[in-house]
This record gives C-alpha cells, structure tokens and sequence, in this order.
C-alpha cells in the first residue's frame, strides 16, 4: 500500500496563453514550503510581466491533482495569494469536487479575485465575463467623454 500524499511528487507549469488571455498553471502532487515558494516567485513573474504590457490578469488554476496543503503552506499560498493578485484580477481554480471547492473557498478568502470551479468550462466562462464586462465599462467610459 503506497501513501499517496507522500508519494506524489509536486509538479507545476506556467503557461502563458497570449491567444485566449490567459495565464494557465498546472499544479499537481504535494508541495513543501520550498516548492511553494518557487512556484509563486514563478508565478509572480509572470503576473508581473503581463502588467508591465497592459495586459488583465487572467489565471487559470489547474489544481485537480493538487495534494492538500500543511497549515504551514496554505498560511503560504495565502500570503503569496495576497502579494501577486490585485482588484480586478481574476484567478479561477479547477478542484476536484464540490466538497474541496468548498474548503477552498473558506480557506482562501481574496474578495471577487479568486473563484473554484469543478468545471474547466465554467471556470473559462467566468474569467471570460468578467472580462467582456471590463471591456464595456471602458468602452463605455470613453464614449461618455
């Protein structure tokens, strides 16, 4: 019998999607501190670099896989949550079942930034509102003028 919470080697990837807009992480196994560490200085990169071109942060979350989490690492996807996202981000995060979605959603409180999904579908639907929505208000914005 394998322990599958020790046994799953932590993996991510980073992608940035410039066709749809949006940023897409894979992450899957259990991560330690370290791990976590490296994967939101990765992250924040990427955030970092899509504000410097004007871009709307867009995330894609793919946590299907993911291993829960020490106290000590959700206290640091938390604070590193925090540090990397602003208003009017949008961050979706795929689980694997309504019960983790919502844990997660307790876990994690960023205000409208962060919403959990079951359904890759509806995950890109609700980054894809949001945004159309952003779009109106400046369209509507410069018309006004």
């Amino acid at each position: 019998m394998s322990n599958s919470f020790v046994a799953a080697k932590p993996k991510y990837e980073i992608e940035d999607d410039l066709l749809q807009g949006v940023i897409i992480i894979n992450v899957e196994g259990f991560f330690d501190l370290p791990t976590l560490r490296a994967h939101f200085v990765d992250n924040a990169a990427v955030v970092e670099r899509w504000r410097a071109a004007g871009r709307p942060i867009r995330v894609l979350i793919d946590a299907v896989n993911l291993k829960p989490h020490t106290p000590e690492g959700q206290a640091c996807v938390q604070e590193a949550t925090g540090r990397t996202y602003r208003p009017g981000d949008k961050v979706a995060i795929l689980v694997c079942s309504s019960l983790v979605k919502m844990q997660m959603r307790r876990a994690l409180s960023h205000g409208e930034i962060l919403d959990f999904f079951i359904s890759r579908n509806a995950a890109l639907t609700w980054l894809d509102v949001q945004q159309q929505s952003s779009r109106q208000h400046e369209v509507a914005g410069r018309r006004a003028r």
